[in-house]
């Protein structure tokens, strides 16, 4: 069974027993199978929604397993939401193009993010689109108070030769998410590194920033058993190389909030030992550790998120899904001005 220590993530389905309706519901078709999964839930507990919108990329989808399950995500949806919408967002590795295409594309709608109740599953989003659409609506919509769902995966695919697990192929880029482009006023770079299973791409964004030290996250516990292992022996070149062995940290792969924490004590370390330092950070493990690194960052505008984005991803690179979560999410305009807790994080509970 899975270690859940913080019980301000809650299974999804248990939930939704108390809390059964929202303004908005933003998620993404995909591919993969599990993101069909909140949609199914929320038909199953009774959830209602005025507005659900769908997010369709530009993506490579051979075998249309994307269109077929954004049509049964619409069906979901539209059996409990007065309306139902898909946006068809610009190129899955464009996100500056594709939410600015969102805002022209609400505005037409007529449909006011503002001060809304808002659901977000970001199960198959990519993590530069969900970082930007966040920031945007906090920044611009004033949602300060968000519900985060994340259905896990069954299991990844791999290569032929069944020894490394592929999500994505080639490299088009190394570089900022945008709205968390940071600062490089300082004279030196401390590098951190969420660890994801492509070892290749930890070793590109190190590569890339030529950092004067390097500290890694793994995601122990794992999702399943001897994951947090496979992510290790995966990053081997990255972790020797940066010298990160030596700075090897741990955060629950489930949990962002804790993830945050962790991201914080490292940065009250290389303060305290590493005068004048840009930080930058990479999240290349589960959307949940990304949520984490967004929460310590979307606050802090010196805070440098860079991203490896792939040529394209591999697809049907997921398989099943496992358990579906939910968590809450506050962003307190006046808290104060600390980048140990730049905005207060508030959860609510059944």
């Amino acid at each position: 069974m899975k270690l859940i220590e913080n019980m301000s993530i809650l299974p999804l389905d248990e939930y939704i027993k108390s809390k059964t309706n929202w303004d908005i519901c933003l998620s993404c078709g995909s591919f993969e199978q599990r993101c069909l999964k909140s949609s199914e839930q929320f038909v199953k507990g009774g959830v209602s929604f005025k507005t659900s919108i769908i997010f369709n990329y530009k993506e490579e989808d051979p075998k249309k397993q994307k269109i077929k399950n954004i049509k049964k995500m619409k069906k979901n949806l539209c059996s409990i939401s007065k309306v139902t919408y898909v946006f068809n967002a610009d190129s899955v590795s464009l996100p500056s193009q594709g939410i600015k295409k969102f805002l022209i594309w609400l505005n037409k709608k007529e449909i006011d993010l503002k001060n809304k109740s808002i659901l977000i599953d970001i199960s198959t989003f990519t993590k530069s689109y969900f970082f930007l659409l966040i920031k945007i609506l906090k920044e611009v919509y004033n949602c300060i108070n968000l519900f985060i769902v994340y259905s896990e995966p069954g299991n990844y695919s791999k290569n032929e030769e069944k020894t490394q697990y592929v999500l994505t192929h080639g490299l088009d880029r190394v570089e900022p998410i945008p709205g968390f482009t940071g600062s490089s006023k300082k004279n030196k770079d401390a590098l951190i590194v969420i660890l994801g299973f492509e070892g290749n791409k930890a070793y590109e964004v190190f590569d890339e920033v030529n950092p004067d030290i390097t500290y890694a996250i793994n995601g122990f516990p794992s999702f399943q058993s001897g994951w947090h292992q496979i992510s290790l022996e995966n990053n081997l070149r990255f972790l020797n190389e940066s010298k990160a062995y030596n700075n090897l940290f741990f955060s629950p792969s489930l949990d962002p909030f804790e993830t945050k924490h962790q991201i914080y004590q490292i940065v009250k370390k290389i303060n305290a030992e590493i005068s004048d330092s840009n930080i930058v950070i990479s999240p290349l493990g589960t959307k949940m550790q990304a949520l984490g690194v967004l929460l310590f960052a979307i606050n802090n505008r010196e805070i440098k998120v860079v991203y490896p984005f792939p040529s394209y991803y591999v697809p049907e690179y997921s398989k099943n899904c496992g358990p579906s979560w939910i968590c809450q999410v506050n962003f307190i305009e006046d808290w104060p001005n600390d980048s140990s807790l730049s905005e207060k994080i508030s959860i609510q509970s059944k």
